[in-house]
């Protein structure tokens, strides 16, 4: 069970802006079926449902690190740049 100042690792894993890494997480609230944990380095805050755990939440960063690498592995290549046909 989490409690309040506890530190989680979220595997953020957004495969369309091409963003895979591991973000360090300080448990801020704690209610009955939720969470919310803040960024250690910007200070952003994020809400998780207990059902987060062990997916996208780990206690152990190696475990939040392996889960972003395998989805790393099979990412599609994302361009920015828009092609144009010349008249």
């Amino acid at each position: 069970m989490l409690k309040k100042k506890d530190m989680v690792y979220y595997a953020r894993i957004q495969p369309t802006l091409g963003v895979y890494d591991v973000l360090e997480l300080i448990v801020r609230t704690v209610g009955n079926d939720w969470f919310t944990g803040m960024d250690k380095r910007d200070k952003r805050v994020y809400l998780f449902g207990n059902n987060d755990l062990n997916k996208t939440v780990f206690n152990d960063r190696k475990e939040a690190l392996k889960i972003v690498k395998e989805a790393e592995k099979s990412k599609k290549k994302i361009t920015f740049e828009t092609d144009y046909e010349e008249y």
